[in-house]
């Protein structure tokens, strides 16, 4: 199992980062855009590290027209970036409705919408003889209450060379508002709630990889993680800083890759690679004052804002090796 993350570039380059990522262990980034992965590209190959590219899909322009979608050229420029890539991820947590909690939805138009183009993408590599596997990254709206994938996503599934899903052991109401640093302080120190919550997140994880072992599809955790925040304190007016728990960070992290590591093993290593969101806690990230109201993703980072490591990471991915 790969490990990996996603590296945003507010306040240190990637120059500066990607270095530093390997030299911790790291084997992948993961990509959203063509642009970031063309910036990105050179840097991996000199580090020998891999890519998980990312496409862009427009969810309403894909509902209307799934053609308007397709993108050959940006196909082939992705793989004419000159690196090892692990995967091509055709879209990210599309939804129709917005982004706000209550209003987004995953639809049977945008599932069908999204296999059309993945097949004209596969069709087109296979003439050309490239093997580049290719995804999605789904959130949680793919699954209905039992946890199981709604019928309508299966024609994607179908569709795709490896599934992959954002996971993470947090709940929806847990992500939003302020009181998300105490919800996140409850999960680093208390327990009870933080068995409750992995408890949550190993269920939803087999129960994937138990459909995807039925279809013979692999898996990637293309997002996950978690805040290391236990409070947090404004900077600026605007500038939201956590303070985080470190120790505890770690010891939940110990726990979190543990009960990875064994479903991994208990489903024959059907999880293929693991991408943390993300390696450097982001303070200009753009959900802390958009509609999702969400300034605990200041502190995701598996380093902290200035690049330092919160844990040996060394250790973890020679563990997980």
């Amino acid at each position: 199992m790969k490990i990996g993350a996603w590296i945003h570039e507010s306040g240190l380059s990637l120059a500066e980062q990607i270095p530093a990522a390997k030299h911790s262990g790291l084997q992948s980034i993961r990509s959203y855009s063509l642009e970031y992965s063309q910036r990105a590209a050179p840097l991996l190959a000199k580090h020998h590290m891999s890519l998980l590219a990312g496409m862009y899909i427009d969810s309403e322009a894909l509902a209307a027209d799934w053609r308007s979608q397709v993108r050959l050229d940006e196909l082939a420029a992705i793989h004419a970036l000159g690196v090892d890539l692990e995967g091509i991820c055709v879209g990210n947590e599309l939804r129709q409705g917005g982004d706000h909690p209550d209003d987004k939805r995953f639809t049977a138009r945008l599932s069908f919408g999204l296999a059309n183009v993945i097949d004209t993408y596969r069709r087109w590599m296979d003439e050309r003889g490239l093997d580049t596997p290719l995804t999605y990254a789904m959130e949680g709206i793919v699954f209905d209450p039992d946890g199981t994938f709604h019928e309508w996503v299966w024609p994607l599934i179908d569709a795709l060379d490896i599934v992959s899903v954002n996971l993470y052991p947090m709940g929806v109401p847990e992500w939003h508002g302020w009181g998300a640093f105490e919800e996140s302080k409850k999960f680093l120190t208390d327990p009870q709630v933080r068995a409750t919550r992995l408890d949550q997140m190993e269920t939803q994880l087999r129960r994937v990889l138990q459909q995807l072992e039925a279809a013979d599809k692999p898996l990637l955790l293309s997002e996950t993680g978690f805040p290391s925040a236990v409070g947090y304190h404004l900077e600026t007016e605007s500038l939201v800083v956590p303070e985080n728990d470190n120790a505890s960070y770690a010891a939940v992290m110990s726990q979190f890759m543990g009960l990875i590591q064994q479903a991994n093993l208990d489903y024959a290593g059907r999880l293929k690679a693991l991408y943390f969101y993300e390696w450097r806690d982001n303070l200009y990230h753009s959900k802390i004052w958009n509609v999702e109201q969400s300034p605990i993703h200041v502190a995701f980072g598996l380093c902290d804002r200035f690049g330092t490591p919160k844990f040996d990471l060394q250790e973890m991915v020679a563990n997980i090796e």
